[in-house]
């Protein structure tokens, strides 16, 4: 297996299977006028998650809850960009040659190769032209090419998590903002989903000078109303020739903020301990920026084992971070300039 990415690793799969997804999916953290920003752009094509379509998210919000009797609570962004479409398959076109896989739909087009990916968008409102840089080997999931990953009980989750440097230009308004920045190009494919088992998913990257990382924690129910347990992800040091697959991810909250528009709570600082064979990450990790709201529902009459009255909460929230990593004989590295994102998807009781 190649440490790198490999061309069949860009390339739409399952499409000859009447139920599937792929994502093509960017983000970046930047700054601009001493101010965090965060922009993710994604097309996505198949039956599942909403099924085929783009979207343009972009944060400048910065995370600033207020005390409310004996809680934090945010309420709406007051600049916050958020374009979704939900199109037709036939709107996705696929081309390969020379080298390139070019994903596009809409006014949103993925030009990929297999050392660097191009996110290149012509709507009126963010039009953007960005460049993805690898800053090293990629992460996949299952730790192998086309790692089969059982994230629920039905569900078959593939696909490359590539931890890039980014850089390009972004225009609001017609305003052009040069960006700099380090972000995540996605490409992830999905043949089995049973999406609604899922209880809570923290799905992280993360970026330090020293090392970056991608992990999922998932916690869900069985068929027959038991619970079920996954998790998987990666972590790479730079300098160090392979990476450190892990063998244990806990998520634990600290503390608590109030989505007064979802009427639900979400963690705003966790604490992360992540061990692998070689050693711990340990981290806290905070928002950062507004999040990114994906999908907000409530569902009173739906019924799920014996209890009635559900929601769905699915954001990205921006996060920096601070941290160190303990190898097993001792030797330590402090951690700088974490920023990441923290993914949060909780489907719970009202």
């Amino acid at each position: 297996m190649s440490a790198f990415i490999e061309l069949d690793d860009l390339r739409p799969k399952h499409t000859d299977l009447p139920m599937h997804w792929n994502d093509w999916y960017f983000t970046v953290t930047f700054s601009h006028e001493g101010k965090d920003c965060f922009l993710v752009m994604a097309i996505t094509e198949g039956t599942f998650m909403g099924g085929s379509g783009c979207s343009i998210g972009f944060c400048q919000d910065a995370f600033s809850p207020v005390q409310e009797g004996d809680a934090q609570v945010i309420g709406e962004p007051t600049n916050h960009i958020s374009i979704g479409k939900l199109l037709s398959q036939n709107a996705f076109t696929c081309t390969e040659e020379n080298g390139t896989v070019i994903a596009e739909m809409d006014k949103l087009r993925a030009v990929c190769r297999v050392d660097e990916q191009e996110i290149i968008s012509e709507n009126e409102t963010l039009s953007a032209h960005l460049t993805f840089n690898p800053r090293g080997p990629v992460l996949r999931w299952g730790n192998k090419k086309d790692g089969q990953c059982p994230v629920t009980e039905g569900t078959s989750v593939s696909g490359i998590e590539s931890l890039s440097d980014v850089h390009g230009t972004i225009t609001i308004d017609g305003k052009e903002i040069d960006i700099t920045g380090r972000g995540v190009f996605e490409h992830v494919w999905i043949k089995t989903l049973e999406f609604m088992k899922i209880r809570t998913m923290d799905w992280t990257y993360l970026h330090f000078d020293q090392l970056y990382a991608f992990l999922c924690h998932c916690e869900s129910i069985s068929d027959d109303g038991t619970p079920y347990h996954f998790e998987d992800g990666l972590i790479h040091i730079l300098g160090e020739e392979d990476c450190f697959v892990t063998r244990s991810i806990e998520f634990m909250p600290e503390s608590w903020v109030y989505m007064k528009p979802y009427r639900r709570f979400i963690p705003s600082q966790q604490k992360v301990t992540v061990k692998t064979d070689r050693g711990v990450l340990g981290m806290r990790i905070k928002l950062s920026l507004y999040p990114k709201i994906a999908q907000a529902m409530r569902m009173e009459p739906l019924t799920m084992h014996n209890t009635t009255g559900w929601s769905v909460l699915f954001l990205d929230a921006p996060i920096n971070m601070e941290g160190e990593f303990t190898y097993s004989d001792g030797k330590s590295v402090k951690l700088t300039s974490g920023k990441g994102v923290n993914e949060q998807l909780r489907i719970l009781p009202l």
